[in-house]
């Protein structure tokens, strides 16, 4: 039986993702100001809150940064090519811990040859829904060649 051609995945940015971590990011900095501590301890937690929620955007919501993810290849032995937005393309075989789910989808990817994985949160703004299906319905039923 003859393979299908590998599914091509162009990400979009987020809106959802973004307003997911703005209100994260205000819910605990509003925690964190709300702790009983000096004002400048106070001050600069929340400031730090605030940093890494602009790092989030960044890198997650809206893929701006070079290493951000742009682009995911996934053929039906969940081999996979990723290509990050400074250009570069990493093979890498999809991990089982990868999640399917109708509003929420993870690709846990793991490059040849590193210690260390990547994960790929998708949501259903970031892909058309015929291809957030289609990439629902691969990750579910595609086999790892051991």
């Amino acid at each position: 039986m003859k393979n299908p051609p590998p599914l091509r995945l162009d990400l979009k940015p987020s809106r959802i993702a973004a307003a997911l971590i703005a209100a994260g990011v205000v819910a605990s900095a509003a925690l964190v100001a709300s702790l009983p501590a000096e004002w400048w301890w106070r001050a600069a937690g929340s400031l730090g809150i605030g940093a890494y929620g602009v790092w989030l955007l960044r890198t997650r919501a809206y893929a701006t940064t070079p290493r951000s993810i742009v682009s995911v290849e996934i053929a039906a032995d969940l081999r996979a090519t990723f290509t990050e937005r400074g250009g570069r393309r990493v093979e890498a075989g999809v991990e089982p811990d990868s999640y399917v789910g109708a509003l929420l989808t993870t690709i846990v990817l793991r490059p040849a040859g590193a210690h260390r994985s990547r994960a790929i949160a998708i949501l259903p703004d970031m892909l058309s829904a015929e291809d957030f299906r289609r990439l629902r319905v691969l990750l579910r039923l595609g086999r790892a060649v051991e």
